[in-house]
């Protein structure tokens, strides 16, 4: 990846949270009038603030995209077999659904969150997996469901310590969906040929 391809990845990525930050904050003005940033009313503002914190939560998202490359690098050089760091990255992504649910029960959130977040998250993880491993090879189902759940769980934590479950929506939807372009654009822009992608797909 050289750097035209990782500024075009950032820039693209920061614009996406931008703009699904601000399609999500309206979408929760429409169903939760007490929903604001700032504790302004004029409803543009809001708009503008929620695009701006969407800039941030792109930012993060492209972080913790480049921290997972980096730990996927180190972790493939320490296991001989591959399939042993696949399946801990399997295991990983199952402790942290239960972690979610730890962090959420009993607590301010609604008291279904503990089970539906997670399986929402899972659910959509799954999707974008599918998706990722029509396109490059079957090795790409666990690390893309490790990555968007265990990563976006984790860029979501201060979320989950608000107990609010509007608070939580606001920034874990954006995170999640600049992940997953993050992680469907990889292949592409290691290689565009199939065969280089199958293989850049066994380091995602």
């Amino acid at each position: 990846m050289n750097l035209r391809r990782w500024m075009k990845l950032f820039g693209t990525t920061i614009l996406i949270g931008a703009l699904i930050a601000a399609i999500t904050g309206i979408g929760l003005m429409g169903t939760d009038q007490e929903f604001q940033v700032k504790g302004t009313e004029n409803w543009l503002v809001n708009i503008g603030l929620m695009a701006l914190g969407g800039l941030t939560f792109g930012a993060f998202s492209h972080m913790g995209f480049f921290a997972y490359l980096m730990l996927n690098y180190i972790a493939r050089s320490i296991f001989k077999r591959l399939y042993t760091w696949i399946m801990i990255q399997g295991l990983l992504a199952i402790i942290v659904m239960f972690e979610i649910g730890y962090w959420t029960y009993d607590t301010n959130f609604p008291s279904y969150t503990f089970w539906a977040v997670p399986l929402l998250l899972l659910g959509a993880a799954l999707l974008v997996a599918w998706r990722k491993a029509h396109e490059t090879s079957s090795g790409a189902w666990i690390p893309t469901v490790f990555f968007l759940v265990a990563i976006t769980a984790l860029e979501s934590v201060p979320a989950f310590r608000t107990g609010s479950m509007a608070s939580l929506v606001f920034q874990i939807i954006p995170l999640f969906v600049c992940n997953a372009y993050q992680i469907m654009r990889l292949h592409r822009i290691l290689d565009r040929s199939p065969q280089a992608a199958a293989q850049a797909t066994s380091a995602s």
